[in-house]
């Protein structure tokens, strides 16, 4: 970001100002979702704002459950994903030594947002951000969204999101980073961003590991922002008198960039993991990915019974080195899967919007 040109603000946070430009977004929450091994579709989503990219981030995608067959337990996942409308849109297997009948059970879980698309204003007052976001023509508060958080921070095995953050309802955590040996990965039941080591342990994986010098950007959605601290600033209101935008907080900076991240199962039998690097597509100079789990891979300790050979059915986190990304293994299911019956690894076929930390930092 060259600073030449535009609007300065100082966010109340006390970061770097951020020049406003054509990049200048809001973030809309659009709801949570189960995705079951026996459908292909959720819906009762709120509807996604006119002129916005769907940003889909995963939990996790891929359940084992308790079986008695030698052979291996049920296990469910999903191995791609979409937003159409007001609905997700999904591929999920299910394998069963049993049984190739999906039932009603969960493959995985995920969160929906939409980071709005460029354009321009159609009414003719107030402050005009050519290309940017209509915030004076935003008539429901509900769908907007801003960074409430920004630091560099080390991850020592985990990192509590502060609860001010949670406090203003769902989330996004951005980040950069580069570490190829410990995974990042969001533990959303514990509001915090865990890293994971020991793979060839007899639980799978073990929290652990650190991952220093992260840079992290937290958008919260779903609140109409108040008013600058100093009572000083930029403040954007629509036609109803509603605050819409606010210095206080800094804005999504998107220039449309995104990871377009390609889908595969894998059935190989040996141990370590898949790795799959993919860079950014669009412009951007220092990309942040969206923290999510896109898949599955499998621990190194092996256990041999009944002429079958287990391993550990881990939940995947990302790797980052420059600016390409990887999913990775991470955090444990602590159930068992038998080696090729059960995949080694599966990443689901997704987009994933990224902003530049060059803006915030």
């Amino acid at each position: 970001m060259a600073d030449i040109y535009g609007v300065r603000i100082t966010p109340d946070d006390g970061g770097k100002p951020i020049i406003l430009d054509a990049s200048m977004r809001y973030a809309s929450y659009l709801g949570s979702a189960s995705m079951l091994a026996n459908a292909g579709s959720v819906g009762g989503f709120k509807s996604q704002p006119v002129n916005s990219k769907p940003l889909i981030v995963p939990r996790n995608l891929v359940r084992v459950y308790l079986g008695t067959n030698p052979a291996g337990p049920p296990m469910a996942y999903i191995s791609s994903i979409s937003f159409n409308g007001n609905s997700l849109v999904y591929t999920a297997k299910y394998r069963n030594p049993d049984s190739n009948t999906p039932q009603a059970i969960e493959a995985g879980f995920a969160d929906v947002f939409s980071v709005s698309y460029a354009a321009n204003p159609s009414v003719e007052y107030g402050v005009r951000i050519t290309n940017g976001s209509n915030f004076m023509e935003i008539g429901d508060i509900s769908y907007l969204g801003f960074v409430t958080y920004r630091a560099v921070i080390n991850i020592n095995g985990s990192w509590s999101i502060p609860s001010d953050v949670v406090n203003l309802g769902n989330y996004i955590v951005f980040a950069r980073w580069s570490n190829t040996d410990n995974p990042l990965y969001l533990d959303r039941g514990s509001n915090a961003i865990k890293s994971y080591t020991a793979f060839g342990s007899t639980q799978g994986s073990i929290e652990g590991g650190t991952v220093n010098n992260v840079q992290v950007v937290i958008v919260s959605c779903g609140f109409s922002p108040s008013l600058p601290v100093s009572g000083y600033g930029m403040v954007i209101r629509n036609a109803s008198n509603q605050v819409t935008y606010s210095s206080k907080y800094p804005p999504v900076m998107w220039t449309d960039a995104y990871y377009d991240i390609g889908g595969y199962e894998n059935f190989d039998g040996s141990t370590g993991e898949v790795q799959s690097w993919v860079n950014p597509t669009g412009s951007v100079s220092q990309p942040m990915v969206p923290l999510c789990s896109l898949g599955t891979q499998r621990g190194d300790y092996s256990r041999n019974n009944n002429n079958y050979s287990f391993r550990i059915c881990l939940e995947s986190g990302l790797k980052m080195n420059g600016n390409a990304i990887t999913t990775a293994r991470a955090k444990s299911t602590g159930r068992e899967i038998a080696v090729y019956n059960f995949p080694k690894a599966i990443q689901a076929a997704c987009q994933l919007p990224c902003i530049d930390a060059s803006y915030y930092f």
